[in-house]
């Protein structure tokens, strides 16, 4: 909620950007001062396989494929086969733009509770902001027709804009005056062009969608992926089901695989954990990954046209590799179980690899309501005599772990991770000092810390000014992409005390929140079921049989 001192400091932006009117598939929008009820149709979840649209590639212009073993081609009005062993091209040309709108959001809730938002909001309003309202999500019903599930939510904005840059200024000048604020990226419509199919060097049709019903086995050629990431790079992968190729909301061509979820699951199972994790693990981590799908339809890529993407920002999917044939049975009987809170609403049972030895708030890594399955607890045993908000006992924690913690096991993988150290100097620290912008760094202050001693919030002094960098991830990424922002810090000092290094002391790789990968297999090993070890990470929870 804004603070009364942010109320004073801050006055709404002037000239409101133009209105405009959103265009969407199953996603509703309400734009307004009040919520626009406009009402979402209900997705049926059918008897037998459960279809999702994961987006598994993009590329700029062209993409060069091995279509293994045949498939059917759709383009343009024209339809022909394409035979086993053949290669092809896929090429386009942009026509226009993708159009898309940045609002800067402070307030999200389920749809359910939208009244919460009135006294979220108040405080803005009386501010003189001008508060507009997002609805988005879908709801789900079951093969008898009725209501399944409900993963709609209810946002409210206080600026939009034309472009990402001013709205992200925004968030960060508010986000250091102590508020919690998001940019939601808002897709008005994809971009459009032409796409022309060429197999074996003979261009066969052009058109604005181009489908291909896979008889078996195709392969994408330099799939990009970890945009962002160290280990970026650049792989060739196997798909199969049907592909969809379009333009997206990136002003790229977009590869669409609709799939059944389990057979994708059976795929990002061991992309996202280690293939040879007990089988308990990879049973917990296949349903942790379902209802993180479900719960995200409709509101991770709102009208981009999938479900899901198989990148790190929703779960990695490399497609059919060798690993596939041996999980897909393996998490089989899990098929259709998800985790839901209390109230029956889908749990997005989001997981990391290694909590370092206590896990954290969903709240105090991204910007939303706080959940009490997802409140952070101690990986171990017994909860140890020890307050991780405070900046000595972290110390101890990190130096001196506490016994018993289930993810400091090194036989099992990302158990190395438990525990690290990373020195920052010279160049490096330079390239940190540029980033802040405040000149040489005097001072690293106001140290905020969750549950499990991540640091959300810091403070940089410098010779022009100061700043507060916050979100657990924006300040990995800050200091050289960190594996976790629980750390300690020894700082290296000129005579003149500024700042010309430091070594870092830390727990734990990845945000932390929910299951920890690590811990899940250690406990897997020691003979654990995966609704024991789900029970643990997502206390509170119920399992429930989707299909």
């Amino acid at each position: 909620m804004m603070s009364a001192t942010c109320a004073d400091r801050w006055s709404p932006p002037g000239t409101p950007i133009r209105g405009f009117a959103p265009r969407w598939l199953t996603v509703c929008l309400g734009l307004a001062l009040g919520l626009v009820g406009l009402g979402l149709a209900a997705v049926p979840l059918a008897a037998g396989e459960r279809q999702i649209l994961i987006k598994v590639a993009q590329y700029p212009r062209s993409l060069d494929f091995l279509c293994l073993d045949g498939a059917d081609w759709a383009l343009g009005g024209r339809t022909g086969k394409i035979a086993p062993g053949a290669r092809g091209q896929i090429t386009g040309v942009l026509t226009a733009r993708a159009l898309l709108r940045h609002h800067v959001v402070v307030a999200d809730v389920p749809l359910a509770e939208t009244g919460k938002l009135d006294a979220l909001t108040q405080p803005w309003q009386a501010a003189g902001w001008p508060v507009h309202r997002l609805t988005l999500g879908q709801t789900f019903t079951g093969p008898d027709g009725m209501p399944l599930a409900d993963n709609r939510r209810a946002l409210a904005a206080i600026a939009v804009f034309d472009e990402p840059a001013p709205a992200q200024a925004l968030v960060a000048s508010l986000t250091a005056a102590g508020e919690t604020a998001t940019v939601y990226d808002e897709v008005v419509h994809l971009a459009q062009g032409l796409i022309t199919l060429k197999v074996n060097g003979e261009t066969l049709a052009t058109g604005q969608e181009l489908s291909l019903r896979l008889q078996g086995l195709i392969r994408l050629y330099r799939v990009e992926y970890a945009v962002g990431y160290p280990w970026h790079g650049f792989a060739d992968r196997d798909y199969r089901g049907r592909l969809l190729v379009r333009w997206g909301a990136h002003d790229a061509l977009d590869c669409i695989l609709q799939q059944d979820l389990d057979r994708v699951l059976a795929g990002i199972v061991p992309s996202e954990i280690s293939a040879k994790a007990e089988t308990g693990a990879l049973q917990a981590q296949a349903v942790a990954a379902r209802g993180e799908i479900m719960a995200s339809i409709g509101i991770r890529h709102a009208a981009e046209g999938f479900d899901t993407c198989s990148e790190q920002h929703c779960q990695v999917y490399n497609g059919e590799t060798v690993h596939v044939a041996s999980i897909a049975p393996k998490i089989e009987p899990t098929r259709g179980l998800v985790l839901v809170k209390p109230n029956g609403a889908v749990l997005n049972a989001v997981y990391s690899s290694n909590c370092g030895g206590h896990t954290e708030a969903n709240h105090l890594v991204w910007t939303t309501t706080p959940e009490p399955i997802l409140a952070g607890r101690w990986d171990a045993p017994a909860a140890p005599a020890l307050d991780l908000s405070e900046e000595e006992q972290v110390g101890v924690f990190i130096r001196q772990p506490p016994a018993g913690c289930f993810c400091n096991d090194p036989t099992v993988e990302g158990g190395d991770k438990f525990r690290w150290t990373k020195t920052i100097t010279g160049s490096d620290w330079k390239a940190i000092e540029d980033k802040l912008g405040l000149g040489r760094i005097k001072q690293v202050t106001d140290l905020a810390r969750g549950f499990s001693g991540r640091i959300y919030q810091m403070t940089f002094i410098g010779e022009k000014g100061r700043t507060t960098v916050n979100k657990e991830l924006t300040i990995r990424q800050l200091l050289g992409s960190l594996r976790s922002s629980c750390f300690i810090a020894e700082w290296q000092r000129d005579a003149a005390g500024f700042i010309t290094g430091v070594e870092l002391h830390g727990a734990g790789f990845g945000h932390g929140v929910g299951m920890c990968q690590t811990g899940a297999q250690a406990l897997a090993k020691r003979g654990w079921t995966f609704d024991r070890i789900l029970a643990h990470y997502y206390p509170g929870s119920l399992l429930k049989a989707w299909y």
